[in-house]
């Protein structure tokens, strides 16, 4: 487990491949775009696109109106 550093603890001298991160506070790799300590994502553009509710219920919908159709014939 790493140890939570302060903001006073983190010297701009040091360069060992560390920083905190912004959401926790952790120590994490410099060019790491997810932080495991605190499971964020450092921006939007790094996190994984989920598909909207939306746009899964309408595949559903004809999917359904699909089947009713057939069961008729």
């Amino acid at each position: 487990m790493t140890k939570r550093m302060k903001s006073k603890d983190w010297n701009d001298e040091s360069d060992d491949g560390y920083v905190p991160c912004p959401h926790c506070g952790e120590a994490m790799l410099e060019d790491a775009e997810y932080c495991s300590a605190c499971d964020r994502w450092m921006t939007t553009e790094d996190r994984p696109q989920r598909r909207s509710w939306w746009v899964i219920a309408i595949v559903l919908a004809l999917l359904f109106v699909l089947i009713l159709s057939a069961l008729r014939f």
